[in-house]
């Protein structure tokens, strides 16, 4: 996929350009930081992992194919930061941690449908590459056809990358379709194309309509598409001042020549796309977000995002809640020159529909058909991956028989591959059994090391009240509160962290920070005997290099409070903490230049610093893990930092016990029935004297 999506850095390098020319984003400049994923899921994880957690990026862009993006799903969660998609996409997704700024199927495929059916082409031909968003787009079309008597007379899927279409072309030509509708992604495209019109098949015999190549693609095609059809949201030929001015520039830093790499643009051709439009566009709408919310932190972005409009290339933009932006839709034809003739627009934008419609409807059981419908990619890609399996099994299995030359032998390897099977079932269900109890001991392990309300209520200066809920497989959440008796009065050390991932790994680690800080703090940690700066590389040392031993991938985040007499001194990295004034004013410290990940890298002690709060009599601090802010409804909405806020500024007024009481019964009607995900967690300190 290297030839689609090495331009899309180009646009985004682009805009950041642009964005620093004008003075960049809160007043700093952006610093663009790339990483490759050649075109794997797995190396598109890998490469988000080392962006979030140790270049520190305050948001991605990029992916391309469908099963890049989800692969790359649970990272964001993990680390609470967003993703910004270009590239059009099959729908049926809509992710807290995502904005998809390219067409969803009712703004580019439906479209698509509707004007073929409109030329009178019913009996079509459908034909794709083997992923994602070929195959659920064709069950959609093959939906669409048939309330308008439509029919698809043929489908195919082939391999990223072929480029044998003999077979096929022949095929295509005795189903004798009125259209192809083409979802082949990359360079299989001109070999197809090339075949097709070998055969026979031209444009004006059998059109073939793509939503998978545009005027990048097609400089590298020839005249071998000219006469056939594409659907987009952008074309580089949209006769406007705001797009001819776009493409001028874009011409201007990639027209070619031997500037075009070193500027950022290897492997563009000075020609823009859709998906070229949408990358550079969704940083304008980023920095639109982050302008709005005055931080580049992900909650307020998130929100901040909703509603946003922005004067793009393609027309004005439009970002809805539902995390999608309004596009208009254009059919155009493929021209000598590699550009497209516009002959069909949209009256106006498209509302984004990635559940399909199903959104918009009243019916009770509306929302239990678009869970359903979530589940249909993923179920898709399950098919997929079985279907390859299955490939791969019955290539071996010919392998066998072709060495094994008698019947008996190619019996004996299929009695032995069956025999394999079923131990590997035996160790999967031995292996569910164990990761049972390993929870069950995570759980156990998480409770051990909390606080006793005795030992809250032995706090003379400050009312405490504290909760945590584990989730059905353990979150890692940790929180402690430790006090000591000195001759300047007592101290108390709060701690609060969260261990990435789940299960007894994160239950490890947990008993493994709970014991380093109340070592630390037995040594003088309240007193001032130890400098944070050194407490915080102790612990960081102990995890990474237990971690290692290991050979886990965890790490938390990790905060720790020193209160004494009014003072409140904060080192190290975790989520916001919230002050709350006896008047009921609320103040946020962000701990983002406080720390760094425990446990992540082997020297952290650079990035530890502190922070010191006043607290009068009445004041006090709220701290939590993300489980809370992050928690969903049956609608995707986040319960967020500031309904948070809101609710704990309700029951200020109230006694420790109260206000941790209030917060979990609205986080409760929040979350009414929904499973939780991840542990729950809080902790509310106010000061009584």
């Amino acid at each position: 996929m290297a030839a689609s999506e090495a331009p899309l850095i180009a646009a985004a390098l682009m805009a950041i350009d642009e964005i620093n020319q004008a003075g960049g984003v809160l007043g700093r400049p952006l610093e663009p930081v790339v990483a490759d994923g050649a075109s794997e899921p797995e190396q598109f994880v890998q490469a988000a992992q080392h962006l979030l957690s140790v270049d520190s990026v305050a948001t991605l862009f990029g992916c391309w194919t469908s099963m890049s993006r989800k692969a790359v799903l649970p990272v964001l969660a993990a680390h609470n930061r967003l993703l910004w998609y270009p590239v059009h996409y099959e729908g049926l997704e809509q992710s807290p941690w995502v904005f998809y700024t390219g067409s969803c199927l009712n703004q580019q495929v439906e479209p698509a449908l509707d004007w073929l059916l409109a030329q009178g082409k019913r009996r079509l031909f459908l034909i794709g590459s083997d992923h994602l968003f070929p195959r659920i787009t064709n069950k959609v079309i093959r939906g669409q056809l048939k309330p308008h008597q439509g029919m698809v007379v043929g489908e195919a899927y082939v391999p990223l990358g072929a480029t044998d279409f003999s077979d096929l072309a022949k095929t295509i030509a005795t189903a004798q379709p009125d259209a192809v509708f083409n979802t082949l992604n990359g360079p299989s495209n001109l070999p197809f194309y090339t075949q097709c019109q070998a055969l026979g098949l031209t444009a004006d015999r059998m059109s073939i309509l793509t939503v998978s190549i545009g005027e990048l693609e097609l400089q590298k095609m020839g005249s071998v598409a000219a006469g056939h059809y594409a659907c987009w949201s952008y074309f580089q030929s949209l006769d406007t001042p705001a797009n001819r001015a776009f493409v001028e520039r874009f011409k201007q830093r990639y027209g070619g020549g031997s500037d075009t790499a070193a500027a950022g643009g290897r492997g563009v051709h000075g020609v823009t796309s859709d998906s070229i439009e949408a990358a550079y566009t969704q940083v304008y709408l980023w920095r639109a977000a982050v302008t709005t919310a005055q931080t580049t932190a992900t909650d307020p972005v998130r929100q901040a995002a909703y509603h946003q409009r922005w004067d793009a290339p393609s027309g004005t933009l439009y970002c809805e809640p539902n995390h999608h932006v309004q596009k208009r839709c254009h059919v155009g034809q493929v021209q000598a020159d590699g550009q497209f003739r516009i002959v069909h627009s949209s009256p106006g934008p498209i509302r984004p529909l990635p559940w399909l419609g199903m959104e918009n409807q009243l019916f009770p059981a509306a929302t239990v058909a678009i869970e359903m419908l979530g589940e249909v990619s993923d179920c898709v890609q399950s098919s997929w991956e079985l279907e390859q399996q299955s490939r791969r099994l019955e290539q071996v299995l010919a392998q066998l028989r072709q060495e094994a030359g008698q019947r008996q032998q190619a019996e004996v390897a299929l009695r032995t591959a069956n025999a394999e099977i079923t131990s590997l079932n035996q160790a999967l269900e031995a292996d569910n059994i164990r990761m049972g109890a390993e929870l069950s001991v995570a759980r156990q392990i998480q409770q051990m090391v909390l606080p006793r309300p005795e030992e809250l209520a032995a706090i003379a200066d400050l009312d405490v009240a504290t909760f945590m809920q584990a989730a059905a497989e353990v979150g890692g959440d940790y929180y402690d509160l430790l006090t000591q008796e000195s001759p300047e009065g007592e101290h108390t050390t709060l701690a609060i962290g969260d261990v990435t991932g789940h299960g007894l790994e994160s239950g490890v680690l947990v008993i493994m920070a709970q014991t380093a800080v109340r070592t630390l703090h037995a040594l003088g940690l309240a007193q001032g005997a130890i400098a944070p700066v050194q407490a915080f590389q102790a612990i960081n040392q102990v995890l990474y290099q237990n971690r290692l031993r290991m050979g886990s991938q965890r790490h938390l985040s990790l905060a720790l409070m020193d209160y004494h007499q009014g003072t409140l001194t904060l080192t190290g990295q975790h989520e916001t903490v919230i002050v709350v004034r006896a008047s009921g004013g609320v103040e946020r410290i962000d701990t983002l230049d406080l720390g760094y990940p425990v446990g992540l890298i082997a020297d952290i002690a650079p990035f530890v610093a502190q922070h010191t709060v006043d607290l009068a009599v009445g004041d006090g601090v709220v701290l939590y893990t993300d489980g809370i802010t992050a928690a969903e409804n049956s609608q995707r909405e986040l319960y967020g930092l500031d309904r948070l806020m809101i609710a704990v500024q309700r029951a200020w007024e109230d006694s420790a016990e109260a206000i941790q009481a209030a917060v979990m019964d609205d986080l409760r009607s929040h979350l009414q029935d929904r499973t939780i995900l991840d542990d729950l967690t809080l902790v509310v300190v106010k000061r009584r004297v």
